[in-house]
């Protein structure tokens, strides 16, 4: 049914959370102690409202009190360090000497997803811009990574970057594009490893009689 199990010092939590841009939210249910409790935060750390959440949890079942911020911020910190542990390899170990297999305008077009629908890429002031038609905000420059791979850099900073790679076929011309997470902080709402962008063939122009 989507509840999340777990448990704790001998309780079976059911529990979920939920959010949009700038809001998380928690509900934690505890059965057998006829207990719920619901957090609703303007914030967008998990640590913040299981914070909250293990501290109500810890007073009902009379447990000794721990710090759960500490430990939150703790887990939090070793989590960024390793996400920039990634990156800085990802920078180091890149070919910067490489160059797209095509002139920057040979990947504009319009490219479509069997499941999320029709990404368009333009130029615009000599650089790549790609953008989403189902999600507005996703549009955003394509950096010349290495090869025929881009990165993303969206103009809300909300939304995590990504890696664009473009396969092309044995003529030269573009088969598709894939897309992988920038950070493994990456959230798994962002499900770019699922998509697959083919470009969009116009239909040939009929011919005059």
């Amino acid at each position: 049914m989507g509840w999340s199990l777990r448990d704790y010092h001998g309780r079976k939590l059911v529990g979920h959370t939920g959010g949009v841009g700038g809001f998380v939210s928690r509900v934690m249910l505890v059965p057998e102690e006829n207990l719920g409790v619901v957090i609703l935060t303007n914030a967008e750390q998990s640590g913040a409202f299981d914070s909250i959440l293990y501290h109500v949890l810890d007073h009902y079942f009379q447990l000794p009190s721990t710090d759960w911020i500490a430990a939150y911020k703790a887990a939090k910190d070793l989590q960024l360090k390793d996400a920039a542990d990634v990156e800085q390899r990802q920078n180091k170990e890149r070919n910067t000497a490489s160059h797209p297999s095509l002139p920057l305008e040979k990947y504009a077009g319009a490219y479509e997803d069997a499941w999320y629908g029709t990404a368009t890429i333009r130029m615009e002031n000599n650089h790549l811009v790609i953008s989403f038609d189902h999600t507005p905000a996703m549009t955003g420059e394509l950096e010349p990574w290495q090869y025929d791979t881009f990165r993303t850099h969206w103009r809300d900073r909300i939304i995590a970057d990504a890696f664009v790679t473009f396969s092309l076929k044995a003529d030269g011309a573009i088969d598709r594009f894939k897309m992988l997470p920038v950070s493994p902080l990456t959230d798994f709402s962002f499900d770019y490893q699922d998509l697959e962008f083919h470009p969009v063939h116009k239909p040939d122009a009929p011919t005059a009689k």
